[in-house]
């Protein structure tokens, strides 16, 4: 399991295979399991921020923060559907076979920079960090955007089939596409 991880920090071309093996759901899904928590802890982080009377003693220690980790594995899961859908789209426009079973492998392997990225971009999106924080999370989100994007570009390349120069227009798609959507949906 630890080789796999390894291999998913980098995008080898052997992760992506264990996508079209159809090895890879259990792996995938642990991803996406543990974006959602990390961004329900973010949502957690931010209410803390405006409301500090949040109950977290007693049994609340543990009941908040888990109706918070819930409601973000439930939040990444649905954007997760649309993400698959618009790498379903960009695929199949630039000559991939699609399937959106293997899609969501593949997205589930590319997943660890997302770690990163969905935590840190809700919390500046949603809770608006002032002064140098707001600039510490500039500084951490720009690299693990990078990084989303070269790994989502190598499942295209290796699951999808897809040149390296189509992959870039597809992924540069779906990013445009996916930040767009971020701000008609953010109030």
């Amino acid at each position: 399991m630890a080789e796999v991880y390894r291999g998913m920090l980098v995008g080898n071309k052997e992760i992506f295979q264990l996508a079209l093996d159809g090895k890879a759901r259990k792996f995938a899904l642990l991803n996406i399991v543990i974006v959602g928590i990390l961004y329900g802890l973010s949502n957690l982080f931010g209410a803390l921020k405006t409301t500090p009377d949040l109950p977290l003693t007693d049994k609340f220690a543990i009941i908040t923060p888990l109706i918070f980790s819930t409601a973000g594995v439930v939040t990444i899961s649905a954007a997760l559907i649309g993400f698959t859908l618009v790498y379903w789209a960009a695929s199949k426009a630039f000559g991939g076979h699609g399937g959106f079973g293997l899609i969501l492998d593949l997205i589930g392997l590319a997943a660890i920079p997302f770690w990163i990225l969905a935590p840190l971009a809700n919390y500046g999106l949603r809770f608006t960090p002032e002064g140098s924080f707001r600039t510490l999370l500039l500084i951490l989100i720009i690299p693990a955007f990078l990084w989303s994007f070269v790994l989502i570009r190598k499942s295209m390349i290796c699951g999808q089939n897809i040149s390296m120069g189509k992959a870039t227009f597809a992924v540069a798609g779906m990013w445009i596409f996916s930040v767009s959507a971020i701000y008609v949906f953010t109030p």
